[in-house]
């Protein structure tokens, strides 16, 4: 392309914006980045203003697709997930009825075409964007900035003539008034808003045309920040997961997680302080010629060198340091000093494609003078930064789905917390410090089980970011591998990269809050027992905490209601049985009966023949002030759930269930009243049994005596236990309780 082509496009594009370039953020929000730092090499870009239009017609935006094509097609190129959907067509409306293809739109649909050309991965010099797929997501946000246009008549052919007006009068105000009056959704208006800001951009850098120019910034840097903040704090409830995108991502993990880890990390361990930049690459010593013959050695599939080697070298591009050492090499080379001995400090002013074709000319072959000249260092370098990234991403995708952790969990996770259980082959352990519900400063320290596969997205984790670790002086894993090397990614970070890589894959946007909703749905419909286990993972204080997060997810509150239902129809079926049947026991036994005898609700819910439905006695029950039930122990039912809601789990009570304040006592009971009778009456009898013993079991046999009385009446128990009902029918009636009558004071 001669002089249109930019060898040297970063330095003369971005040199005097090179801090605004370099902190470019991620999702434009946070001060804390992943971006590549492009000045170590010589970068080819087009500068749009400076070629003429009909040559940029041909420009290729894809393998199958021209900058003057209506279907901009990236399906070749698109995400490895979603690749079949990676195209976007410019046949868009932008008035009622107005197509922007429309002939007098031409040069409206020129404009959004050209910022659209700076937004592909290959020529995006002012953004991070790193697929197709998010440029497809970029162009659909263009959109709005052309009926912004259009609606103020800018760029129009009006007249038919080849004339349009720009954005000469063009004020803020102009900006202000439509985000306020036409763009209602604070995404939406977020959006537009980045689509001006890189319009602006562009026309700074006069990488467009003069008359395609916005040469003025309507929204200033806290306006910015203000929308992006309003737009992620207006998202909305997180819902779980989509089936289809949750069942692409996790197999699109495990498969970076289980095949390309060993050999990622294996190409980071020669690539990282080149990749890591800054400092950090000042100190650490690294040769790209050593780091080619060492990456060649390795016969990579995943990164394959020998793709990356110029083929034209027209095109060569290197670092600083190749560049020298070429200069270097003419300079000393004999032909060129006996031609050029006066001016011989001039290779130094010379443009590095005038010094390649000087070289070849020379005669000098520039592998010799380092086989690294002839790579694409720079696209190696990017490739290898994608690749670490996907493998960093992919573990913290596992890690959030298996454990729901947050993200202030996530940003809290230290290295060495995740270890194989001594003596197991598949059980694991991960130690996460929650601080969210914890009363302490510092976090309350939970462990819980993982899978084999979360335990290698641990250790991957470890291994990527030892180097950083070391280099921050930092045991959190979310440390940056790449740029911003050694910095904690901090928990808002952790979203928004996320959402970036999911644009970049092609999937719905996914926050880290959605995996907590995910596993909660999943463990409700596989099993409503699931709910105290959801609790413990989620560290809850309560259950009821609990419930409110669940029923919030769509058609849960009826899936809990039918939950609660059908899990606890035999135990309100039995305690309704044991009312009627008047066979119930128990201290809350006593106390719901007699609220039943003074209940008008519940007698005026009866039908004359019998009971109704349970789902209506579970109204029942809870306008009256009862618990839903859970089994205990004695076959006993206990009314105890602590949050005032339900227990869906059978879970063990710690208290003496036969003195119990919550316990009921139905028919189901009379058994194992029975048995624990005689086992602790044989028990006394055995010389060995101590004093202390003795009186635990004397007082057990009180307790299931008095329960067995309150089901079955004095004639039973005296049946069953004659001599036992003597001796403790005493000690009872000097404690007060009156065994021949069948009124029991509670």
């Amino acid at each position: 392309m001669g002089k249109n082509l930019y060898d040297l496009a970063i330095d003369q594009i971005t040199e005097k914006y090179k801090a605004e370039l370099m902190d470019e953020e991620i999702d434009d929000v946070n001060p804390q980045v992943e971006e590549e730092k492009l000045d170590e090499v010589s970068v080819n870009f087009y500068s749009l203003s400076e070629i003429p239009f009909d040559q940029i017609q041909d420009f290729k935006v894809s393998k199958l697709s021209a900058f003057k094509d209506i279907l901009w097609d990236w399906r070749q190129e698109g995400s490895p997930i979603y690749k079949d959907d990676c195209f976007f067509s410019w046949d868009k409306e932008i008035s009622g009825g107005v197509s922007l293809l429309a002939i007098e739109n031409k040069y409206l649909c020129r404009l959004l075409k050209m910022i659209a050309f700076y937004s592909l991965p290959q020529n995006a010099c002012l953004q991070n964007i790193k697929s197709f797929n998010t440029s497809k997501t970029i162009l659909k946000q263009l959109q709005s900035l052309g009926k912004f246009l259009y609606k103020h008549r800018l760029f129009i052919d009006i007249q038919g003539n080849g004339s349009f007006t720009n954005t000469f009068y063009l004020t803020k105000e102009h900006f202000s008034d439509f985000i306020n009056n036409d763009l209602k959704d604070p995404g939406a208006i977020y959006n537009f808003v980045k689509q001006v800001k890189h319009w602006a951009g562009l026309s700074k850098s006069k990488l467009i045309p003069v008359d395609y120019r916005l040469n003025f910034k309507p929204f200033d840097d806290d306006m910015y920040s203000k929308l992006a903040k309003n737009a992620e704090d207006n998202k909305g409830e997180y819902l779980p997961i989509s089936i289809d995108a949750l069942s692409e991502l996790v197999a699109y993990c495990i498969n970076n997680i289980e095949k390309k880890s060993v050999k990622v990390l294996e190409l980071y361990a020669v690539l990282w302080p080149i990749i890591a930049g800054g400092e950090s690459a000042k100190i650490q010593s690294f040769e790209w010629g050593k780091a080619i013959y060492d990456l060649l050695k390795m016969d990579l599939e995943l990164l394959e060198v020998q793709s990356y080697k110029f083929t034209d070298y027209s095109q060569v591009t290197m670092s600083s340091d190749l560049n020298n050492k070429l200069r270097t090499a003419v300079k000393n080379h004999p032909e060129w000093n006996k031609n050029n001995s006066i001016f011989t400090s001039n290779i130094w002013r010379l443009k590095q494609s005038e010094v390649v074709d000087i070289a070849l000319e020379l005669g000098i072959e520039l592998e010799s003078v380092d086989i690294a000249i002839v790579y694409d260092v720079f696209k190696i370098k990017i490739k290898a930064m994608e690749l670490v990234t996907e493998l960093r991403n992919s573990c913290v995708v596992i890690l959030f789905l298996v454990t729901g952790m947050r993200n202030s969990e996530m940003y809290l996770l230290e290295a060495g917390n995740c270890w194989q259980v001594k003596g197991s082959e598949d059980d694991f352990r991960i130690r996460i410090t929650v601080s969210k519900t914890s009363e302490g400063s510092t976090g309350d320290s939970i462990v819980l089980p993982v899978p084999a596969i979360a335990y290698k997205a641990f250790k991957c984790l470890e291994a990527l970011t030892e180097k950083a670790r070391i280099w921050g002086k930092s045991k959190k894993l979310m440390v940056s591998p790449t740029s911003n090397f050694g910095k904690e990614i901090l928990a808002r970070s952790i979203n928004q990269f996320l959402g970036r890589w999911c644009e970049n894959l092609g999937i719905e946007h996914i926050h880290p809050h959605q995996f907590r909703k995910t596993i909660a749905m999943f463990a409700i419909y596989q099993n409503p027992n699931n709910i105290t286990v959801i609790r413990r993972l989620f560290s809850h204080k309560s259950l009821a905490m609990t419930l409110s997060y669940i029923v919030k997810m769509p058609g849960m509150a009826e899936e809990m209601k039918l939950a609660i239902i059908e899990r606890n129809k035999e135990l309100l079926s039995e305690l309704l049985e044991a009312l009627d049947k008047k066979c119930i026991g128990g201290i809350a036994g006593n106390r719901i009966k007699r609220l039943v005898d003074e209940s008008t609700i519940f007698k005026a819910k009866l039908n004359d023949d019998g009971w109704e439905g349970l789902e209506q006695y579970i109204q029942i029950l809870l306008q009256d002030g009862l618990n839903i039930l859970h089994r205990t122990s004695f076959g006993a039912i206990c009314t105890n759930t602590h949050s005032g809601l339900v227990h869906l789990a059978p879970e063990s009570c710690n208290c003496n269930v036969t003195d119990c304040n919550w316990s009921v006592f139905t028919f189901n009971s009379i058994e194992d009243l029975k048995d624990t009778i005689k086992f602790h009456a044989n028990f006394i009898k055995d010389d060995h049994c101590s004093e202390g013993q003795k009186r635990f079991s004397n007082k057990t046999i009180r307790d299931c005596i008095e329960r067995l009385y309150e089901l079955k009446g004095m004639d039973y128990v005296k049946m069953c236990f004659p001599d036992l009902v003597r001796g403790n029918f005493l000690i009872s009636e000097a404690w007060g309780h009156n065994y021949g009558k069948q009124d029991i004071k509670t």
